[in-house]
């Protein structure tokens, strides 16, 4: 736990679910900057920069859908800070991993693609379905925004007869 440790120092609030994406980092920058992680698939070590590059503090809405590892991958709107961010990622970083962390768990090691500036990024796999149901507490349905936090009216009551 590592990551959460450092990375909610200082706040009053821990989130209800960390979603941070890290680039990979250079063991040559020292310890204080990078930190080493193994990866499942591929099997291998590689440091990642213990600075995120977006966190859930990015996000504007989400959509689930059935993973590639057999758990719950998602798709996420960002923010325009969050969007800025990722696309200037995308560029500077193409071709080289990052890696997806869901509460201090590695969820997904992904190749990065240059380019992406449509403010969505792209978790494949990783999420338990009672992050999920955390998720949905704290964001909107892509496409259905407008219709977050409202509540469904009452049932009506039928009158005695």
């Amino acid at each position: 736990m590592l990551f959460q440790s450092h990375l909610l120092a200082g706040s009053k609030k821990a989130p209800e679910v960390t979603i941070r994406l890290h680039a990979q980092g250079d063991k040559a920058v020292g310890e204080s900057f990078v930190t080493e992680v193994e990866l499942t698939n591929p099997k291998q070590k590689i440091f990642i920069q213990k600075v995120p590059v977006l966190s859930e503090r990015d996000i504007k809405s989400f959509y689930a859908f059935p993973g590639n590892d057999g758990m719950i991958g998602a798709y996420f709107r960002l923010d325009d800070h969050g969007m800025n961010k990722l696309y200037q990622f995308t560029q500077e970083e193409k071709g080289r991993i990052a890696v997806v962390l869901i509460n201090g768990r590695i969820a997904s090691a992904i190749m990065v693609q240059p380019g992406n500036n449509d403010g969505i990024f792209f978790v494949p796999g990783g999420f338990l379905p009672e992050e999920i149901a955390r998720l949905q507490k704290k964001f909107p349905v892509i496409g259905k925004e407008s219709e977050f936090g409202k509540k469904s009216p009452a049932p009506k009551k039928e009158a005695a007869q």
